[in-house]
Protein backbone atom coordinates (compact mmCIF):
# COMPACT_ATOMS: atom_id res chain seq x y z
CA UNK A 1 0.00 0.00 0.00
CA UNK A 2 1.37 3.42 -1.07
CA UNK A 3 0.93 5.75 1.52
CA UNK A 4 -1.15 9.02 0.88
CA UNK A 5 0.64 12.47 0.56
CA UNK A 6 0.27 14.90 3.29
CA UNK A 7 -1.15 17.16 0.50
CA UNK A 8 -3.94 14.55 0.25
CA UNK A 9 -4.88 15.15 4.28
CA UNK A 10 -7.51 17.48 4.97
CA UNK A 11 -6.38 20.21 7.97
CA UNK A 12 -5.72 18.28 11.16
CA UNK A 13 -6.87 19.80 14.76
CA UNK A 14 -4.41 17.33 17.16
CA UNK A 15 -1.37 15.79 16.54
CA UNK A 16 0.01 13.81 19.40
CA UNK A 17 3.63 12.78 19.75
CA UNK A 18 4.69 9.90 22.06
CA UNK A 19 8.22 10.74 22.23
CA UNK A 20 11.27 12.02 20.21
CA UNK A 21 12.45 8.86 18.28
CA UNK A 22 13.20 9.09 14.69
CA UNK A 23 9.90 6.16 13.94
CA UNK A 24 7.83 9.01 15.76
CA UNK A 25 8.91 12.29 15.15
CA UNK A 26 9.65 12.75 11.47
CA UNK A 27 11.16 15.79 10.33
CA UNK A 28 9.83 16.35 6.88
CA UNK A 29 6.33 14.90 8.46
CA UNK A 30 6.38 17.73 10.56
CA UNK A 31 7.78 20.57 8.42
CA UNK A 32 5.33 19.61 5.93
CA UNK A 33 2.33 19.04 8.25
CA UNK A 34 2.94 22.63 10.07
CA UNK A 35 1.07 25.07 8.03
CA UNK A 36 -2.24 22.30 7.99
CA UNK A 37 -2.09 21.33 11.88
CA UNK A 38 -4.03 23.66 14.37
CA UNK A 39 -1.96 22.22 17.48
CA UNK A 40 1.10 19.48 18.45
CA UNK A 41 0.37 18.07 21.56
CA UNK A 42 4.22 16.93 22.92
CA UNK A 43 5.97 15.51 25.59
CA UNK A 44 8.32 18.10 27.95
CA UNK A 45 11.06 18.81 25.71
CA UNK A 46 10.23 17.92 22.50
CA UNK A 47 9.11 21.16 21.50
CA UNK A 48 12.32 22.72 20.89
CA UNK A 49 12.80 20.02 18.40
CA UNK A 50 9.67 21.60 16.43
CA UNK A 51 10.40 25.24 16.89
CA UNK A 52 13.54 24.31 15.57
CA UNK A 53 12.14 23.01 12.47
CA UNK A 54 9.95 26.19 12.16
CA UNK A 55 6.74 25.02 13.65
CA UNK A 56 5.27 28.32 15.31
CA UNK A 57 5.46 27.85 19.53
CA UNK A 58 2.26 29.53 19.92
CA UNK A 59 0.84 25.68 17.86
CA UNK A 60 2.74 23.96 20.57
CA UNK A 61 2.03 22.48 24.01
CA UNK A 62 4.00 20.79 25.74
CA UNK A 63 2.78 17.73 28.94
CA UNK A 64 3.90 15.81 31.48
CA UNK A 65 2.48 12.78 32.45
CA UNK A 66 -0.97 13.27 33.61
CA UNK A 67 -1.53 16.76 32.31
CA UNK A 68 -4.43 17.62 30.38
CA UNK A 69 -5.32 19.58 27.49
CA UNK A 70 -8.72 20.55 26.53
CA UNK A 71 -9.60 20.70 22.85
CA UNK A 72 -13.07 21.56 21.12
CA UNK A 73 -14.69 19.64 23.74
CA UNK A 74 -11.99 16.36 23.50
CA UNK A 75 -9.46 16.03 26.56
CA UNK A 76 -5.82 14.51 25.82
CA UNK A 77 -3.57 13.59 28.67
CA UNK A 78 -0.24 12.26 28.44
CA UNK A 79 0.11 9.11 30.53
CA UNK A 80 3.15 7.14 31.38
CA UNK A 81 4.95 4.63 29.24
CA UNK A 82 8.31 2.13 30.27
CA UNK A 83 10.56 3.32 27.47
CA UNK A 84 13.13 6.29 26.91
CA UNK A 85 13.74 8.88 24.27
CA UNK A 86 16.29 10.77 22.65
CA UNK A 87 17.37 11.12 18.86
CA UNK A 88 21.24 10.43 19.27
CA UNK A 89 23.63 9.02 21.54
CA UNK A 90 24.50 12.40 23.59
CA UNK A 91 20.52 13.00 24.21
CA UNK A 92 19.19 10.20 25.57
CA UNK A 93 16.34 10.95 28.40
CA UNK A 94 16.37 14.69 27.78
CA UNK A 95 12.70 14.95 26.63
CA UNK A 96 9.85 13.03 28.25
CA UNK A 97 8.08 10.20 26.29
CA UNK A 98 4.54 8.92 27.02
CA UNK A 99 1.55 7.65 25.89
CA UNK A 100 -2.21 9.03 25.75
CA UNK A 101 -5.38 9.12 26.37
CA UNK A 102 -7.84 10.78 24.75
CA UNK A 103 -11.85 11.17 25.72
CA UNK A 104 -14.98 12.99 24.46
CA UNK A 105 -18.46 12.63 25.76
CA UNK A 106 -18.97 9.85 23.23
CA UNK A 107 -15.56 8.30 22.94
CA UNK A 108 -12.33 7.27 24.85
CA UNK A 109 -9.28 6.10 23.10
CA UNK A 110 -5.85 5.08 24.28
CA UNK A 111 -2.57 5.19 22.55
CA UNK A 112 0.23 3.57 23.69
CA UNK A 113 3.12 5.07 22.21
CA UNK A 114 5.93 3.10 22.69
CA UNK A 115 6.17 0.76 25.60
CA UNK A 116 6.96 -2.35 27.58
CA UNK A 117 4.72 -4.04 29.94
CA UNK A 118 4.09 -2.69 33.03
CA UNK A 119 1.44 -2.01 36.00
CA UNK A 120 1.05 1.16 34.69
CA UNK A 121 -1.13 -0.29 32.30
CA UNK A 122 -3.57 -1.18 35.34
CA UNK A 123 -3.56 2.07 37.27
CA UNK A 124 -4.47 4.22 33.83
CA UNK A 125 -7.52 1.29 33.08
CA UNK A 126 -8.14 2.33 36.63
CA UNK A 127 -8.13 6.07 36.51
CA UNK A 128 -9.51 6.65 32.82
CA UNK A 129 -10.92 3.47 31.45
CA UNK A 130 -12.63 1.64 30.29
CA UNK A 131 -11.94 2.51 26.76
CA UNK A 132 -13.61 1.99 23.45
CA UNK A 133 -10.14 1.24 21.54
CA UNK A 134 -7.32 0.86 22.48
CA UNK A 135 -4.20 1.55 19.83
CA UNK A 136 -1.19 -0.94 21.56
CA UNK A 137 2.38 -1.55 20.04
CA UNK A 138 2.70 -4.81 18.65
CA UNK A 139 6.31 -5.07 16.63
CA UNK A 140 9.86 -4.23 17.51
CA UNK A 141 10.22 -6.94 20.25
CA UNK A 142 12.99 -8.93 21.71
CA UNK A 143 14.12 -11.02 24.74
CA UNK A 144 17.12 -8.53 24.51
CA UNK A 145 14.88 -5.32 25.09
CA UNK A 146 11.75 -6.62 26.50
CA UNK A 147 11.73 -3.85 28.96
CA UNK A 148 11.03 -1.11 26.31
CA UNK A 149 8.69 -3.13 23.51
CA UNK A 150 6.03 -5.38 24.56
CA UNK A 151 5.65 -8.90 22.59
CA UNK A 152 2.29 -9.77 21.24
CA UNK A 153 0.48 -11.04 23.95
CA UNK A 154 1.90 -8.31 26.35
CA UNK A 155 -0.13 -6.13 24.36
CA UNK A 156 -3.13 -7.98 24.46
CA UNK A 157 -3.08 -8.50 28.26
CA UNK A 158 -2.36 -4.43 28.56
CA UNK A 159 -5.84 -4.12 26.62
CA UNK A 160 -7.52 -5.84 29.22
CA UNK A 161 -5.70 -3.90 31.54
CA UNK A 162 -6.90 -1.01 30.22
CA UNK A 163 -10.07 -2.17 30.34
CA UNK A 164 -10.67 -1.50 26.31
CA UNK A 165 -13.98 -3.20 24.07
CA UNK A 166 -11.76 -3.30 20.87
CA UNK A 167 -7.81 -3.62 21.03
CA UNK A 168 -5.78 -2.46 17.70
CA UNK A 169 -2.20 -3.68 17.32
CA UNK A 170 -0.02 -0.76 15.53
CA UNK A 171 3.93 -0.27 14.93
CA UNK A 172 4.55 -4.02 13.18
CA UNK A 173 3.97 -3.32 9.69
CA UNK A 174 6.43 -0.75 8.63
CA UNK A 175 10.01 -0.38 9.98
CA UNK A 176 12.05 -3.35 9.86
CA UNK A 177 13.33 -2.73 13.83
CA UNK A 178 14.02 -6.27 15.00
CA UNK A 179 14.04 -9.89 14.35
CA UNK A 180 10.93 -11.45 13.93
CA UNK A 181 9.14 -11.87 10.30
CA UNK A 182 6.76 -9.06 9.00
CA UNK A 183 3.33 -10.87 10.00
CA UNK A 184 4.84 -12.63 13.35
CA UNK A 185 3.38 -9.42 15.33
CA UNK A 186 0.12 -9.68 13.80
CA UNK A 187 -0.35 -13.86 13.84
CA UNK A 188 0.72 -13.52 17.62
CA UNK A 189 -1.36 -10.66 18.49
CA UNK A 190 -4.85 -12.61 16.73
CA UNK A 191 -3.56 -16.11 18.54
CA UNK A 192 -3.37 -13.98 21.86
CA UNK A 193 -6.60 -12.34 21.30
CA UNK A 194 -8.63 -15.26 20.57
CA UNK A 195 -7.07 -17.12 23.21
CA UNK A 196 -8.39 -14.26 25.83
CA UNK A 197 -11.33 -13.41 24.28
CA UNK A 198 -10.10 -10.09 23.14
CA UNK A 199 -11.86 -8.36 19.95
CA UNK A 200 -8.95 -7.59 17.41
CA UNK A 201 -9.31 -4.51 15.47
CA UNK A 202 -7.37 -5.40 11.91
CA UNK A 203 -8.12 -3.10 8.66
CA UNK A 204 -6.38 -2.97 5.51
CA UNK A 205 -3.82 -0.10 6.00
CA UNK A 206 -5.32 2.46 4.75
CA UNK A 207 -8.76 1.63 4.79
CA UNK A 208 -11.31 3.92 6.85
CA UNK A 209 -13.69 1.88 9.63
CA UNK A 210 -16.60 2.53 11.96
CA UNK A 211 -16.17 1.25 15.15
CA UNK A 212 -19.66 -0.46 14.95
CA UNK A 213 -18.29 -2.42 12.15
CA UNK A 214 -14.88 -3.21 12.99
CA UNK A 215 -12.91 -5.41 10.37
CA UNK A 216 -11.03 -8.36 11.60
CA UNK A 217 -9.03 -10.46 9.34
CA UNK A 218 -5.94 -11.64 8.76
CA UNK A 219 -5.44 -9.34 5.66
CA UNK A 220 -1.59 -9.45 6.13
CA UNK A 221 -1.23 -13.64 6.00
CA UNK A 222 -2.49 -13.16 2.11
CA UNK A 223 -0.13 -10.14 1.84
CA UNK A 224 2.92 -12.33 2.63
CA UNK A 225 2.19 -14.14 -0.05
CA UNK A 226 1.67 -11.99 -2.77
Amino acid sequence: TQPISIEELPAIDVVLISHDHYDHLDYRAVKELSDTVDTFLVPLGVKAHLQRWGVDSDKIVEHDWYQTTEYSGVSFTQTPSRHFSGRGITNRFSTLWGSWVVKSDSMSVFFSGDSGYYDEFKRIGERYGPFDIAFMENGAYSVLWNQIHMFPEEAVQASIDLKATLFFPIHWGKYDLAFHTWTEPANRAMAAARENDVTMVSPLIGDVFNLSEYPSTPWWQKADTD
